[in-house]
């Protein structure tokens, strides 16, 4: 999973960069341990299945990231997460298109493990020169919320599992792709599932999930084999879609991000 390093209130944190998160968000064991003051937002929020999760808001925060620098936005959202992140020592979640850079544009490349500001222009025409494109900017569909103290933004892009058309949010926090039960494509590959013999988490906890093995996805010209899960629940109507492109598919490719486009190329996974 992509991590980067960096201080939350001047303390030493483990930060996961997360394009399926469309704000920046602290972990609750964090907040807490710090004692950082929030304040209760509600049911506002929503996890990887659509099922709403309490949230809360902190201002004033101060966040940086080691070879970044600090963070703009001082208002953040927290949330609780399961105890595995805890254990594995990671305090937050970074949204890589919320990030406010010298340039117009964030470029997140996982094959290198690198985030590193540009510019939209200059960034597009480098990362056209190598690899097979995962997604053109004009197919990316912008997922964008900026009323209220926290902006939101995440993307998805069009996809086919074994040739069944599906929409997939661009989700680097999440281990394993996936495709909702509910979906034209799911219901059309249950048949084929089998039983899930590791757990599958989302932030609020625990969900049934079923195997679909050997499934040929592909996004843009990029095509490889890998197991998705096959999930109950739907995505909330803020960004419908049916299920997200994650880490077994992403981790050779480079993502770039605009203001409200993105753009991303893979090289063969190794």
């Amino acid at each position: 999973m992509p991590t980067v390093s960096g201080t939350i209130g001047g303390k030493p944190v483990l930060m996961l960069v997360d394009t399926g998160a469309n704000s920046h968000v602290v972990a609750g064991w964090l907040a807490r341990k710090l004692s950082l003051p929030m304040r209760k937002l509600g049911d506002l929020g929503s996890d990887h299945v659509g099922k709403s999760i309490s949230t809360y808001r902190i201002d004033e925060l101060e966040m940086t990231i080691d070879g970044w620098g600090p963070l703009s936005t001082t208002t953040v959202l927290a949330t609780e997460v399961p105890d595995a992140f805890e254990r594995l020592g990671i305090g937050a979640f970074i949204s890589p298109q919320r990030l406010d850079e010298e340039g117009d544009a964030v470029v997140v490349d996982l094959a290198k493990g690198e985030l590193r500001s540009a510019w939209w222009d200059e960034a597009h025409d480098e990362l056209s020169a190598t690899g097979t494109p995962l997604v053109h900017p004009d197919q990316a569909r912008a997922c964008e919320e900026n009323d209220g103290p926290v902006k939101a933004l995440a993307f998805v892009v069009p996809a086919t599992l074994d040739s069944h058309p599906v929409q997939l949010l661009v989700d680097t926090g999440a281990p394993y792709s996936d495709v909702f039960t509910t979906s034209a494509a799911g219901q059309k590959l249950a048949s084929r599932s089998t039983p899930n013999k590791e757990a599958v988490y989302t932030v609020a906890g625990k969900i049934s999930a079923r195997k679909l093995k050997g499934v040929r996805v592909t996004s843009g010209a990029f095509t490889l084999t890998a197991d998705v899960d096959l999930i109950q629940g739907a995505a909330d109507t803020s960004c419908p879609r049916d299920g997200v492109l994650a880490m077994d598919v992403l981790r050779s490719c480079t993502l770039l991000f605009g203001r409200s486009q993105a753009y991303g190329r893979c090289l063969p996974p190794k």
